[in-house]
C-alpha cells in the first residue's frame, strides 16, 4: 500500500510537470505567432509579384552570358550561384578576371570587389524596392533614388538595379580604352557603355535576343539595354522567388517548431530585439544602419575603409551604414557582412552585441584602430537596442532563422 501511494504520487507529479512544461510550450506558440503577425510576417505568395511570363526564359539565358560583359568574360551567374544560396560562397565578390565559380574563381586571381556578393532571394517581390548593401537604388515609399538621378531607365526597381553591375569597372567592365574614354560620372556617357553592351549581346545572344524583340514588338538593331535588363529581372523574380518555408507551415498550424527553434523565435522578438531592424514580411525594415563587423578588404572607399550609404548619399549621417539583409535562405549564404568578414551566422549574431570578440585589437595597425573606433561610436543605435545573448541563446535564434530555409 505505502508503495502504491509513493507510485501514485510520482505518476502525479509527472504529471503535473509534463502539463506545465506543454503549457508553456503552447504559451511560446501563440507569443511568437502573434510576434510574427505583428511584425509584418507574410507567406511566400503573398509576396509574389509575378513577372512577364514570357520575358523570364529570355531572361534566363541574358543572366547567364558573357555578352553582358562587354569585355570581361563574366556574366549575372558567375556571382549569382544556387549552389552557394544564390551568391557565390565567398567574402569578396570574385570578378573579372578569374576562372571558376566560387572559391576557385577567388584562387584564380578574379579581381576582388569591396562588398560580399547579395543573395538574389525575393528581390523585386512586392515591397522589396531596396537594392544593393548601400541602397544606391531605392524606389520606396514613393521615392525614386539612383544613380540615374530625376530620370532612372525604369520604374521598376529590380530594372533599374540590373542595370549597374555591368557598367562597374572591375565587377563585369575591364578598362580598355573605350570605357577609360566614357568613365564620367554622367548619364550619356553611361549611354554609350550601355549602347554598346545591348550591341554586343544582340551579336552573342542572336536567337534571346531575336526572341526578346519578337515578344517587345521591335526589330533587334533596336533593343536597348534596358529590354535585356526587363528580361533579367523576370528572371530574377521567377527563379528566386520566395517559398514556403518550414516557418510559414508553422505559422499556418501545419508544422511544430523544435523546442530550439521555438526558443530561438522569441529571444529574436524579445529578449535579442533582432525585430528592431529585421521585421517586415523579408524580416528586414530595408533601412540602414551601423554594425560593427570588421572590415575585409580594400572597402568601397578604399584603403580599407567603407563608408556604406555615404557613398551614396554623401549625407554625413549616414557614414558606415549598412542595408539591413533580408533573412530568407539566410543559413545557406555565408559568409555575412557587407564585406563577407562574419563566417558563420552566429558570429554575424554576435557582431550586433559583442562586436569586439571578433577582432584583435592588439593586430590593428593603428589606422585600423582609428576605423573601427569610428565604426563603434556611430553604431549607439544598434548597441543601445540589442542585448547579451549567452551561447546557448545565440545557437537557439540561429535554429529560428534556419526556419527561413526552403
Amino acid at each position: 500500500m505505502k508503495y502504491a501511494i509513493r507510485i501514485g504520487l510520482c505518476l502525479a507529479v509527472a504529471v503535473l510537470v509534463i502539463s506545465t512544461v506543454s503549457a508553456e510550450e503552447d504559451a511560446f506558440v501563440a507569443i511568437l505567432k502573434s510576434q510574427l503577425e505583428a511584425n509584418g510576417f507574410q507567406p511566400a505568395a503573398a509576396l509574389y509579384r509575378k513577372p512577364d511570363e514570357k520575358l523570364a526564359p529570355i531572361g534566363r539565358v541574358i543572366f547567364r552570358s558573357k555578352g553582358l560583359s562587354l569585355n570581361g568574360e563574366i556574366s549575372c551567374k558567375t556571382c549569382h550561384l544556387k549552389d552557394f544560396g544564390s551568391d557565390d560562397g565567398i567574402p569578396l565578390g570574385a570578378a573579372i578576371g578569374g576562372k571558376g565559380e566560387g572559391p576557385a574563381r577567388l584562387m584564380s586571381g578574379a579581381r576582388l570587389l569591396p562588398r560580399n556578393t547579395l543573395p538574389l532571394w525575393g528581390r523585386g517581390g512586392k515591397g522589396f524596392d531596396t537594392f544593393f548593401w548601400d541602397g544606391r537604388v531605392d524606389f520606396s515609399d514613393n521615392k525614386k533614388f539612383s544613380q540615374f538621378g530625376a530620370h532612372p531607365p525604369s520604374d521598376d526597381a529590380l530594372v533599374t538595379a540590373a542595370h549597374l553591375p555591368v557598367v562597374q569597372i572591375r565587377e563585369m567592365l575591364d578598362e580598355d580604352a573605350f570605357v577609360e574614354k566614357h568613365k564620367h560620372e554622367s548619364v550619356a556617357d553611361a549611354q554609350e557603355v550601355y549602347s554598346a553592351i545591348a550591341a554586343n549581346l544582340a551579336r552573342v545572344e542572336v536567337s534571346a535576343s531575336h526572341e526578346l524583340a519578337a515578344v517587345l514588338g521591335k526589330p533587334v538593331d533596336r533593343l536597348e539595354y534596358t529590354d535585356y535588363a526587363r528580361s533579367i529581372a523576370a528572371f530574377i523574380r521567377s527563379e528566386f522567388r520566395i517559398q514556403p518555408t518550414k516557418l510559414e507551415r508553422f505559422v499556418a498550424g501545419n508544422e511544430n517548431l523544435t523546442e530550439d527553434e521555438l526558443r530561438g523565435g522569441i529571444l529574436f522578438f524579445g529578449k535579442g530585439h533582432c525585430a528592431t531592424c529585421h521585421s517586415g514580411p523579408y524580416f528586414s525594415d530595408f533601412k540602414f544602419h551601423v554594425v560593427v563587423f570588421p572590415q575585409l578588404g580594400f572597402g568601397a572607399t578604399g584603403f580599407g575603409v567603407d563608408y556604406g550609404r555615404f557613398n551614396a548619399t554623401f549625407d554625413a549621417r549616414d557614414l558606415y551604414k549598412f542595408r539591413t539583409p533580408p533573412l530568407y535562405n539566410v543559413e545557406g549564404t555565408a559568409p555575412y557582412g557587407h564585406s563577407g568578414s562574419a563566417a558563420t551566422i552566429e558570429e554575424a549574431i554576435v557582431a550586433h552585441f559583442d562586436p569586439l570578440r571578433l577582432v584583435k585589437v592588439t593586430d590593428m595597425d593603428n589606422f585600423d584602430r582609428y576605423e573601427f573606433y569610428k565604426r563603434l561610436t556611430l553604431s549607439s543605435e544598434v548597441a543601445t537596442t540589442t542585448t547579451y545573448l549567452s551561447d546557448a541563446e545565440v545557437k537557439q535564434v540561429v535554429q529560428f532563422l534556419k526556419t527561413l530555409s526552403f
